[in-house]
């Protein structure tokens, strides 16, 4: 079908000979479209021979040319493609997009000096003509020109690219300018916007497919892959759609994938600089290959040996692997070759700060912004920069912590000595001795934190992230207040230095995830991830249960959150499994395998044994452990015709028939709880229990019997419930609370202490546990405990501290008088009354 255009062309041509008719206008108008399409499908060869068919007939319009230069790019014909814009301008001198393509060629070639000859002929010919006289596609190419000239890239938007769609609003070439040039400043949200509006103007483009691929690539990744899909189906030979596939696919460790998705660009372009650049990151990560990699980088320095592109893309996607000390390096040689080079600067600053050197990368990112007033990265930087310059920063031996003000004195000292803990057990358990402080920054904003941990907004959900030896944490006061343990998280986070430094960052993520949610369990049994419902149901699953050597693929290709939890869930259980299998040594053997460049397949079959048999004794065991769990229980939700919802007494009916399913006893406990029927309900809780006594969630049986047990005001049993929920829960916030309003009256202090300890590991901000630490360890002789409870209730609850100051000034007296009585002084000014106070001060 392809073929024929170009038939056309040969027998009109023919035709326009014989009869010397001036028909050349007419077939241009008829044909330039549809070959104008086999470019845009990526049947470059075909269009590279039309084009040359063209110039040979010696037909006008310099569309012909513009397609084959175009074509002969893509083919990496690039020396042919710059030899023959020189023949093209001369046949049309000042044409203004000949002129922009001349300019990309040498730049691309490294040819800078024909490069500037190609921009001050642009930019005479542009002065020759008015704004009025330009087309839309002139407009366009002033724009570019424009930006490589270093204009305001705003102002460039606004005259040239805005002004280009309001001369010809379906125009493609002036939305792909706008939405590139916001994507060349990290504007990712922008850049959507334009391609959007782009679609909807011109219609459905491989380009503008692709760059939708490109904005959405760092904030959802669905939304990238489908896109980038559609831009493949649109364009099968898109080389950059192919080379984004392929950086993805290294995201996932799917090296191999990642590979033929490379290939397919260098079976058109042998030369392409990106390709080989792609090549060298999978020769560092998959072969571990020092050779490969050097061979690979020489290849894609061979078209131009000084083109930073190359070093800028291997050390940004190493970077991705965590190997930011490798990635700041190739930053480093990019600058070497061109000092100006903007996307170095910007991943360099960003490796900086997971490095740590934050000073060195505070510098460079003011650097950016002199130089650069629209790139939002270094522009959030900035931001984040003053925010922090606010933050408290406390510096030990052996680590520093950095934290809003406010949040040091409520749970920086309970941070500090948390972090000791675990690497006083974790350093020697995985033989590791850290030889600098380990940085741990905690955030007040979760725009600050996603800012610092990603180089943009996004990351919601995210509560800790750890680099090597920097950790990023969301402040447990600033997100989802009482519900996430934020002294797991950063047990979990702090695991990841151990293990990241163990193996010099060379770990794939399931196994790096996996052994910190482990490590939570062993820590505290409440902590780490325990079966449920949901991992119950995905582990039975054969398409969600994911085999071990795939494992990292489940992080990246996640179809939800839930899917992304499962992928931590299924980790840790690989790493339970392979340390109740084979024992903790072979565990240690495979990170010291990896740490000495091992991939991670052959480091388990070196130290564990064949892959298959991993993988299918996994298997086993992580499915014995889901139909361990409720295994007494009917899982299968009731099906329509066995219910009447129009019959009250459907649902009993069915229990009746079916006394141990589960969805049909919970739909019922809802009935009988609405209808207040407690002793059934009881009963109901307790059956739950019986089907499934390992359920802890807010779902569970323990939950309803709880609830129904303080409307039956059976105060004891209550308690009983309570402290098994509390004990195997890091998570059952009114739990805590409760048990610390049914204890303190009955001055039950270990166990205060205990739930106050527990809710304030989920918020230490709430007033209500840090009084009754104050007051359990008060009363358990924990003179020193309780003060520092007490003085972080007088910063967060300012109405009670003239209480506050009475009984800090009862704990000072023995041991500081002066203190104490400025307690007293402070108690009495703020209550003048206080019997207690006036009678201590008389006793003075």
């Amino acid at each position: 079908m392809r073929l024929f255009p170009v038939f056309l062309l040969v027998v009109t041509m023919a035709v326009a000979q014989a009869q010397q008719l001036d028909v050349e206008k007419m077939f241009e108008e008829r044909n330039l479209g549809p070959v104008t399409e086999m470019l845009a499908h990526g049947e470059y060869e075909l269009v590279a021979r039309v084009g040359e068919a063209a110039v040979e007939k010696g037909l006008k319009a310099p569309e012909w040319r513009i397609m084959r230069l175009k074509a002969l790019v893509e083919l990496g014909r690039i020396e042919e493609a710059l030899e023959e814009s020189r023949k093209a301008l001369a046949i049309f001198p000042g044409h203004f997009e000949l002129l922009m393509l001349r300019h990309d060629f040498a730049k691309m070639l490294g040819q800078s000096d024909v490069a500037a000859e190609a921009l001050k002929a642009f930019n005479q010919v542009a002065k020759a003509k008015s704004p009025k006289e330009r087309t839309a596609m002139e407009t366009v190419m002033l724009g570019r020109a424009a930006l490589v000239l270093g204009a305001d890239a705003q102002k460039v938007i606004s005259q040239y690219f805005k002004a280009a769609q309001g001369k010809d609003a379906k125009l493609e070439a002036a939305y792909l300018a706008e939405g590139h040039l916001a994507l060349d400043k990290d504007d990712a949200k922008r850049a959507a916007e334009v391609f959007r509006a782009g679609l909807k103007a011109h219609g459905e483009t491989a380009e503008m497919r692709f760059g939708l691929a490109k904005a959405f690539g760092t904030s959802d990744r669905e939304k990238a892959v489908e896109n980038l899909a559609k831009a493949l189906e649109l364009n099968p030979n898109h080389k950059a759609a192919h080379l984004l596939r392929a950086e993805l696919l290294i995201g996932g460790e799917k090296f191999v994938e990642a590979e033929a998705a490379v290939q397919l660009v260098l079976d058109f372009d042998e030369q392409h600089p990106l390709a080989w650049s792609l090549r060298a990151v999978v020769a560092h990560l998959f072969h571990a290959d020092a050779k490969k990699v050097a061979a690979a980088r020489t290849a894609a320095l061979k078209r131009w040996g000084k083109n930073p592109a190359v070093d800028h893309t291997i050390g940004r996607c190493l970077s991705r692997a965590y190997r930011f000390a490798e990635s700041a390096g190739h930053q480093r040689k990019a600058l070497e070759m061109d000092a100006n080079y903007l996307p170095a600067k910007v991943q360099l600053c960003h490796d900086l700060l997971r490095l740590g050197e934050e000073d060195e990368a505070w510098k460079l990112s003011a650097t950016i912004r002199t130089e650069d007033g629209y790139n939002i990265q270094a522009h959030n930087l900035g931001q984040l920069e003053k925010e922090m310059n606010g933050y408290v920063t406390k510096s030990f031996e052996d680590f520093t912590l950095k934290m809003p003000k406010r949040d040091w004195p409520i749970y920086g000292e309970r941070a500090l000595a948390l972090l000791r803990e675990a690497r006083a057990v974790l350093a020697p358990k995985y033989g590791l001795e850290l030889k600098r402080p380990v940085l741990v920054e905690f955030f007040g904003a979760q725009q600050d934190f996603a800012i610092r941990t990603f180089g943009a907004l996004g990351g919601q959900g995210m509560l800790g992230v750890c680099f090597g030896t920097v950790v990023t944490m969301n402040s447990p006061g600033s997100l989802a207040h009482g519900r996430n343990n934020w002294e797991s998280t950063l047990w979990h986070e702090f695991c990841h230095v151990i293990t990241l430094s163990a193996t010099q960052n060379r770990m794939p993520r399931w196994l790096s995830e996996g052994i910190s949610v482990y490590e939570e369990k062993q820590r505290d049994p409440a902590w780490g991830m325990p079966m449920d419902a949901t991992f119950r149901e995905m582990t039975l699953d054969e398409e969600t249960l994911t085999p071990v050597s795939q494992l990292s693929g489940a992080f990246m290709n996640a179809k939800s959150q839930e899917h992304v939890m499962f992928a931590y869930y299924e980790s840790s259980q690989v790493v339970e499994y392979l340390i109740e299998k084979f024992g903790r040594e072979k565990l240690l053997g495979v990170l010291r395998d990896l740490a000495a460049g091992k991939r991670i397949n052959d480091a388990l079959e070196a130290n564990v044994g064949e892959l298959e048999g991993i993988e299918k004794g996994f298997t086993q065991f992580i499915t014995a452990k889901a139909k361990g769990f409720g295994a007494l229980a009917d899982w299968e939700e009731p099906k329509p015709e066995d219910l009447n919802p129009f019959d009250e007494g459907s649902l009993a009916n069915y229990l009746k028939q079916h006394s141990n399913n589960l969805p049909a006893m919970r739909k019922f406990a809802q009935q009988m709880v609405k209808q207040k029927n407690w002793p059934e309900v009881l009963r109901l809780a307790d059956k739950l229990i019986e089907l499934l006594p390992d359920g802890y969630d807010a779902d569970s049986g323990y939950a309803l019997k709880t609830m129904v047990l303080r409307e039956l005001k059976r105060e004891e049993v209550e308690l009983a419930v309570l402290r098994q929920i509390a004990a195997n829960s890091s998570g059952a916030q009114s739990t805590y609370l409760r048990l610390i309003e049914l204890d303190l009256p009955k001055q039950r202090w270990a166990e205060v202490k205990a739930n106050a300890q527990r809710a304030t590991a989920l918020n230490p901000f709430l007033v209500t546990p840090q009084k009754a630490l104050g007051e359990a360890n008060a009363a358990l002789n924990l003179r020193d405990e309780a003060i520092a409870a007490y003085e972080r209730v007088l910063v967060l609850d300012p109405s009670s501290a003239a209480q506050t100051h009475f009984k800090l000034a009862q704990l000072w007296k023995e041991t500081d008088a002066a203190k104490a009585k400025r307690h007293l002084m402070d108690s009495l000014a703020l209550a003048p009354r206080n019997r207690e106070g006036l009678s201590m001060l008389q006793a003075w």
